[in-house]
């Protein structure tokens, strides 16, 4: 009577149970408040609002699976990592919902958070034959399953639970536009697995014969950060090159660390893996040539683990040892001046938009690569010009950072051992600037905010003694550059040329009004003349903009040699005093803004344009009847001539796409190649053909932001007898240019 009761009782509560869940209102998501978590041996009881730690790494889902989900299609883009903390919003069946600012909304199999799931072990990869009457399970004894046949009947399994299998499933579609979709991990019974076989070691020593998307797959789901490098190497096998990694320190104001990156090249495809000091997984890319349109940024988890498509194809790495390497203290490596025995550099913690927390200026002996000295100015600008003999330095800095604390300082170094000779502190360290004139210091302080007014202090070079003071008023511009023989003062429509010794003008010319902002003024003007820090080239006449022109003056007599109209949607480079490379927007309210431009070949002499190109054209350079430019950010040759192109290098962009982004330098040429940093890679090209030798080994290049010119200017130099390459990981290479062309000469 009492079990008859007992069983009445029950489901009389039941009844009522059922009807009053029915009379809750439920929200859209039809989510429960708490699920028990019922599967192979676990009973952990998950709720809604709780804190769970992820037991095993598992991909993460936007939507919750159930067994009517496309194995293939599930559209997951991040894991969960073993120990990480979420907290739950909300549980429905065998899933978990979370919310995440960085990651979104996304599903999260529950049994992943339980204790369970802490004894799964990871295995060495297994290929597995199953039959054809099993099944695929969301987590080991999951109600939620798909047959066999959904993803396959041969599976590699990484990780085990008792008698079950964790398999890799990867998606059918990996790649859909900006998104990349990840595999994810299922569980298979020992009792669905027909035959089951070790993979051999060493998947991307050239000699497997799994598929290059097998390997990408397990190292999307084995690797993370703290891999250890034996275990990598196990997996893929020897690298077939090693090299210093880039800075891993993410903080501007630690020192950089270095660690290693290994390059498995593949022929069509490479894969970089980048390992701490210790030895330990930091980062990994897979590169690929890109087959659609051209995407800036690698796509992948907060970018460590990513991938790379780019717009060549993958560059084979040539092994070619240093003359030495001189290794700096801060990321970017710019080549400033050059003496007889003295490169003379800027180093930069390279923050986004000129922002910085740190920049050096510093000498390194040119036969040794041995640091000399080094003049810190922390996060505040600096100027530096050399003298005419290239025996001194002098440099304004705006900020003192072993004070902490902003100080104008103008000081006179020796550049052989960093002796400071003479210092002057200005009063005013905001928006002042410095240049030199033949012998003379120029310094130029606003004296109000708008700079409408400044003073402008003229100081002997040897000795920092004040020669002169002239107060400038209105609309004005100091338009001096390194050895011209006057100070060029633009004021009010008129431009003057005064004595650096006795302040008195010795020429004029009434310029009138600027049509235009002057686009060198602007931070990412990337035109004009390019300066060469080894053998500067004698600027007596130069391209100003004055007026409604630009105009080649003549710095000593003051007289007009040549003249190009100025327009806005026009910006232009110097490849000689007679000629000019003009990129010429053709829509669009500004030059930056336009999405379509054109090219002209300008001579200066007869006044007309020689021949035009579609596109963007840069960092060009004669050689011969050869213009050697970029196109649209592609390194090829154009006859000087007649503007038909000889040689494009190999690429995948789209007609109108425009990668000059990723030009980091400008050309080095060679007897018989060219180089040009190109991304990440020192790239070398056949000079006659443009077909691509591969890149530098232990040469990481790049552009950095607000940095253009520096790049442009020293980022890449070449003499009669050495190559001087700047970094984007604090060193700086020099060649002896015989040896590397001889290097070069061997893969021919």
């Amino acid at each position: 009577m009492s079990s008859r009761v007992s069983i009445r009782k029950r489901w009389f509560i039941g009844i009522v149970t059922a009807v009053s869940i029915s009379l809750i209102w439920v929200p859209a998501q039809r989510t429960e408040e708490s699920a028990r978590v019922v599967v192979a041996g676990a009973a952990d009881v998950i709720k809604a609002g709780q804190t769970v730690t992820i037991r095993q790494k598992t991909a993460l889902f936007p939507s919750a699976l159930t067994k009517n989900s496309h194995l293939t299609d599930l559209k997951a883009s991040y894991y969960g990592a073993k120990g990480e903390v979420l907290r739950i919003s909300s549980v429905k069946d065998e899933m978990s919902y979370i919310q995440s600012d960085s990651r979104g909304d996304l599903w999260l199999p529950t049994w992943y958070a339980t204790k369970e799931a802490a004894l799964s072990q990871e295995i060495s990869p297994l290929s597995l034959q199953l039959r054809s009457s099993g099944s695929l399970y969301l987590a080991p004894g999951s109600g939620v399953r798909w047959p066999v046949t959904a993803a396959g009947m041969s599976l590699v399994a990484v990780a085990q639970w008792k008698d079950w299998y964790g398999v890799i499933i990867p998606p059918a579609k990996w790649k859909d536009d900006y998104q990349i979709y990840r595999p994810a991990m299922m569980w298979v019974q020992g009792k669905d697995i027909a035959s089951k076989q070790t993979l051999p070691d060493g998947l991307l020593d050239g000699e497997s014969e799994l598929s290059t998307d097998v390997v990408r797959n397990l190292t999307e789901f084995l690797f993370k950060k703290g891999t250890s490098s034996p275990y990598v190497k196990k997996l893929l096998g020897e690298p077939q090159v090693r090299e210093t990694s880039r800075n891993q320190e993410q903080s501007s104001s630690k020192p950089m660390i270095l660690g290693e990156t290994w390059r498995y090249e593949l022929r069509d495809v490479h894969y970089t893996a980048t390992f701490s000091p210790a030895g330990k997984l930091v980062a990994s890319e897979w590169t690929m040539p890109a087959t659609g349109v051209f995407e800036r940024r690698g796509a992948g988890d907060d970018y460590e683990f990513t991938y790379h498509f780019a717009a060549v194809p993958p560059l084979k790495t040539i092994e070619a040892d240093p003359a030495w390497r001189n290794q700096g203290s801060l990321n970017y490596t710019f080549l400033l001046e050059a003496s007889e025995d003295v490169l003379l550099l800027k180093g930069d913690d390279g923050g986004y938009s000129g922002m910085h927390d740190h920049s050096s200026l510093y000498a390194i002996d040119r036969s040794t690569g041995k640091k000399l000295w080094q003049e810190d100015a922390g996060f505040g600008w600096y100027t530096a010009v050399i003298d005419k003999d290239r025996e001194h330095v002098t440099m304004f800095s705006a900020y003192n950072p072993v004070i902490k604390n902003y100080q104008a300082r103008v000081r006179h170094i020796r550049l052989s051992d960093g002796k400071v000779l003479w210092e002057v502190k200005p009063k005013n360290e905001f928006g002042l600037t410095m240049t030199a004139v033949q012998d003379a210091i120029v310094l130029d302080e606003p004296l109000n905010l708008h700079e409408t007014r400044s003073l402008l202090s003229v100081l002997d070079q040897e000795t920092g003694k004040l020669r002169w003071k002239k107060t400038l008023t209105g609309d004005h511009r100091l338009l001096s550059q390194g050895d011209d023989p006057y100070i060029l003062i633009e004021q009010n429509g008129r431009l003057e040329g005064y004595d650096p010794v006795t302040g008195k003008a010795v020429w004029y010319d009434n310029v009138g009004k600027r049509t235009m902002d002057d686009p060198t003024r602007d931070s990412y003007f990337t035109g004009g003349h390019r300066y060469d820090p080894i053998a500067p080239a004698d600027l007596t006449t130069r391209w100003m903009l004055l007026g409604s022109q630009w105009v080649l003056f003549n710095t000593r007599t003051g007289e007009r040699e040549g003249v190009y109209p100025a327009s806005e949607m026009e910006r232009f480079e110097v490849l000689d005093e007679r000629y000019l490379l003009v990129q010429r927007a053709l829509n669009g309210k500004y030059f930056s803004g336009a999405t379509a431009y054109e090219t002209v070949l300008y001579d200066s002499v007869e006044g007309k344009e020689v021949w035009t190109l579609k596109g963007r054209a840069a960092r060009g350079i004669i050689e011969g009847e050869r213009v050697y430019l970029t196109l649209n950010g592609i390194p090829a040759a154009v006859n000087q001539k007649t503007g038909s192109v000889i040689w494009k290098m190999d690429h995948s962009l789209q007609a109108k796409e425009d990668v000059s982004h990723l030009v980091g330098s400008s050309y080095g040429i060679l007897d018989r190649y060219l180089l040009i940093s190109l991304g990440s890679d020192l790239v070398v090209l056949n000079k006659e053909t443009g077909k691509s030798l591969g890149r530098l080994q232990h040469v990481i290049t790049g552009n950095v932001d607000l940095r253009e010119q520096y790049a442009r200017n020293g980022a890449l130099n070449i003499t009669e007898h050495e190559v001087l390459v700047g970094t984007v990981n604090g060193a700086f290479i020099r060649y002896d240019r015989a040896e590397l062309e001889a290097r070069l000469d061997e893969l021919l």
